[in-house]
């Protein structure tokens, strides 16, 4: 929409749908509210789409990654190829690796999808890999949506003081911070004064006010992925094991090493030398060979391995007990991980279709024996996720620690020498022995902070509270960090500057289009609001009548996630001035948005012949919060005490279908650019 267009009134909640779609009749364009919805819809699905095709090697084969001849616009994974043009290629460092390097990187991602990790609906529950995934995507979309369509620009506001320990003032700081940020000159003040000083309370109240906004957005994430998410806290325990195996001593002593370049070589033997008999000869000028283990993979495979172990002690217990299903069964289940993918998808299929459980599959499209009972048929389900997960960790001990030639070392030895200038930097202008001090002693209370306490018997999971709490403690440390680097090493400051600069100029609109609604932040899509009407406007109406209600619905249930946030951020940062721990469910739509992926993922039936369940379903959850050694990590009774309902996403299954392959091809078009 301009500024020229006469559009009908809006005048209340109960006629807004209707007052979009005459919007949207009399100006043959999207109104604000609508195309904010429509791209959100769009966004959410291609962010996900394309992060779980990155399972399929070719998939991750066709990325275009520098240094490569330029390949034509069919990316299968056209917005993830636009972040990484216009982010993490260009990063310091980064940007100046042998082409070698991103061969490298995506050989390894190519040879991990060949081990074909197992799927969330074989197991019956939600593995680690989905919960990273929804994760990642959740976090991705936003970050998509911004560098398509830009930050918006707000109308003029009076100059405006902020204070710390207001709610309405924190919020409110945010938004106006990352304006300065894209618009205005906040990066020259901010790299000034943390140039001149690590405490907090000498930047304006302005960045002390965003500075609280997110580091709350930051404690509610970690709470979320350790507590709240499925798999959180059998995540803590790998966090915890490779923690307790990190050699910090040595790795302070050597950075220690006065001369940079006798640190770095110290660095680097200590990180990736092999553990082999060649290592000896290597010290003193032979060459090193391929095999065997460096430090950082031991870790890995140690990790792993005990994990495997534990898994094995299972599965031997259920061969043994009396109800176990026949061994024929067990044999069948055990082989199933090694099959091809395309005949486990076809059984998945099939599964489905039936509807019966991914055991009952397998079992009557290859073998001819009776088929189990209810307790064998518990018990195989049991035994068929145990496999797949014995199998997951060894395919990812061979693609990590144990493939040839050893992809994950040589990527590391050749990002080295264009990191070298900025290790050396680093070295001469901060002491990273006492970095990594503080890098451990965070560690460590973050481990303390996310386990289950037992008072009186009762397990009590931490709050939100806490782990904000846990990041104001540990904050110094990273002020003083920034602090000395920025002031001791003028050329490595401007080179982040530069970056930063950069990165924010992504964010800035090419056509100055202010926020439409103040109280919801709306101002359409940006810089991609003509591409979504353009796109629209190859539809039939009753094409264009069934997406203008979907996004309609999406439109409200989008005001309903931004409410809901915004009144726990308020919530958390009073708890936090008043001292009390009791939110379970702090802020960012992400959360929400990762919530309902999570809750949407398909779980084999857990009967015979029975629905297909999800994510939310009970006995998902259930089997999902017990760890690798038959246990349920903390305490499953007060877990399900915690509220992790949202409001339910409404369809949008017309829009993804009539829309999204355009989407995808006007995405194409960006890449690049």
């Amino acid at each position: 929409m301009n500024g020229v267009e006469r559009v009908p009134e809006y005048s209340g909640a109960p006629d807004k749908a209707r007052w979009f779609d005459e919007v949207a009749m009399e100006t043959q364009q999207l109104c604000p509210r609508q195309a904010h919805a429509l791209f959100d819809i769009l966004t959410h699905h291609e962010t996900y789409a394309e992060i779980q095709a990155l399972k399929d090697p070719k998939t991750v084969s066709d990325f275009e990654v520098p240094g490569e001849a330029k390949k034509p616009k069919s990316s299968a994974s056209p917005l993830l190829q636009i972040l990484l043009h216009k982010f993490v290629y260009v990063l310091p460092g980064l940007r100046d690796v042998a082409p070698d390097f991103w061969t490298n990187i995506k050989h390894l991602i190519v040879a991990l999808a060949e081990g074909n990790l197992s799927e969330s609906y074989d197991k019956g529950t939600i593995g680690i890999r989905k919960t990273l995934s929804t994760a990642s995507a959740s976090i991705v979309e936003y970050v998509s949506r911004g560098c398509l369509g830009g930050y918006p620009r707000h109308t003029e506001r009076k100059e405006r003081k902020y204070d710390t320990s207001d709610p309405d003032d924190v919020v409110a700081a945010w938004d106006e911070f990352l304006r300065q940020i894209v618009y205005g000159d906040m990066l020259d003040r901010l790299f000034a004064k943390a140039a001149e000083t690590d405490n907090l309370s000498d930047h304006e109240p302005l960045v002390q006010a965003a500075h609280k906004y997110a580091f709350t957005i930051l404690g509610a994430f970690l709470h979320y992925i350790i507590v709240i998410s499925p798999r959180g806290q059998s995540i803590l325990p790998l966090l915890t094991k490779a923690h307790n195996l990190a050699p910090y001593f040595m790795i302070r002593q050597t950075l220690k090493l006065g001369n940079a370049a006798s640190m770095l070589n110290a660095m680097v033997k200590l990180i990736l030398a092999k553990m082999n008999m060649s290592t000896v000869t290597s010290w003193f000028g032979g060459q090193p060979s391929d095999s065997g283990m460096n430090l950082m993979q031991q870790i890995i495979s140690t990790v792993l391995s005990s994990d495997s172990s534990e898994l094995k002690k299972r599965a031997s217990a259920i061969e043994k007990d009396k109800d176990a299903p026949k061994e024929e069964h067990l044999a069948l289940l055990k082989a199933y991980g090694s099959k091809p993918n395309e005949e486990q998808r076809k059984n998945r299929s099939e599964s489905e279709s039936q509807p019966e459980s991914i055991v009952n599959t397998i079992l009557t499209t290859s073998s001819n024996a009776a088929s189990p009972s209810e307790n064998q048929h518990k018990l195989a389900l049991e035994y068929l996720a145990i496999q797949l997960a014995i199998r997951d960790r060894q395919e990812l001990i061979d693609g990590l620690c144990r493939h040839s030639p050893d992809l994950l070392t040589s990527s590391l030895r050749s990002i080295i020498p264009a990191y070298d200038p900025i290790i050396r930097s680093l070295h001469q202008a901060y002491d990273l022995s006492g970095g990594v001090s503080d890098l451990e002693n965070f560690l460590t209370d973050l481990i303390s902070v996310s386990t289950m306490k037992s008072k009186s018997g009762v397990s009590n999971p931490p709050s939100v509270e806490d782990f904000c709490r846990l990041l104001q403690k540990h904050q110094g440390s990273s002020h003083r960090f920034i602090h000395q680097v920025l002031k001791n090493d003028k050329d490595l400051s401007q080179k982040y500057f530069d970056y930063a600069v950069h990165a924010a100029r992504q964010y800035r609109q090419e056509i100055e289009r202010t926020i439409d609604d103040e109280s919801t932040g709306t101002a359409a899509a940006g810089d991609f609001t003509s591409h979504l009407d353009s796109l629209m406007s190859n539809l039939s109406e009753a094409e264009k009548a069934k997406i203008l209600g979907e996004i309609n619905n999406h439109a409200e249930y989008l005001f309903i996630l931004t409410h809901t946030s915004t009144q726990s951020m308020k919530t958390v940062i009073n708890h936090l001035a008043e001292g009390e721990s009791d939110i379970q469910r702090g802020p960012g739509m992400y959360l929400s948005r990762w919530q309902t992926l999570m809750d949407e993922t398909p779980i084999t039936p857990a009967k015979p012949s029975g629905p297909v369940r999800s994510g939310k379903s009970e006995s998902v959850r259930d089997a999902t919060t017990v760890d690798i050694d038959g246990k349920q990590k903390g305490d499953a009774a007060s877990l399900k005490k915690v509220d992790t309902s949202d409001a339910a996403p409404p369809d949008a299954s017309n829009t993804v279908r009539l829309l999204l392959l355009g989407f995808q091809d006007v995405l194409r078009c960006v890449i690049g650019k």
